[in-house]
């Protein structure tokens, strides 16, 4: 089960951003129920968890809150 959370950015208040993110390092990004960025993490590598981690699950939504970060508008 992905987790999700809401998240409204110091640089563009106005937007709600919805990130989900899964165990694997994958998210997705929100806003007005268009999906602005979704990435995916490499798929396989040496060492890679085999149901993943929580670990790769949070940073994933760091990674999304730092992407949003950067956007140049409030939809990307």
């Amino acid at each position: 089960m992905p987790m999700q959370i809401t998240y409204v950015s110091p640089s563009w208040p106005e937007t709600t951003y919805e990130i989900e993110s899964d165990r694997f390092g994958n998210y997705t990004i929100r806003a007005a129920g268009r999906v602005i960025k979704r990435v995916t993490s490499v798929s396989d590598y040496l060492g890679r968890p085999k149901w993943g981690s929580k670990k790769l699950e949070s940073n994933a939504i760091e990674d999304a809150k730092a992407a949003i970060a950067k956007f140049r508008s409030p939809f990307g």
